[in-house]
């Protein structure tokens, strides 16, 4: 996962992770605190096993490595 991907995830956990907190629907905030701790595990270990599935890659040095 590229450095872009993750810092965006991050942000995705703020804002979901202050709907939890802060919003007035019971069920929304249960959704939103549920993906604002998937969010932060993908970031944080850098791993998305939707990507895995897909075969998609978004960390630029492994592209050039395996072109060479």
């Amino acid at each position: 996962m590229g450095t872009l991907d993750r810092d965006i995830r991050l942000v995705l956990t703020m804002v979901f992770g202050l709907i939890s907190l802060f919003g007035q629907i019971f069920w929304l905030q249960v959704i939103c605190g549920f993906l604002a701790l998937i969010m932060f595990a993908t970031a944080a270990f850098a791993v998305c096993p939707l990507y895995s599935l897909f075969g998609i890659n978004t960390y630029k040095r492994e592209q050039v490595k395996k072109r060479a």
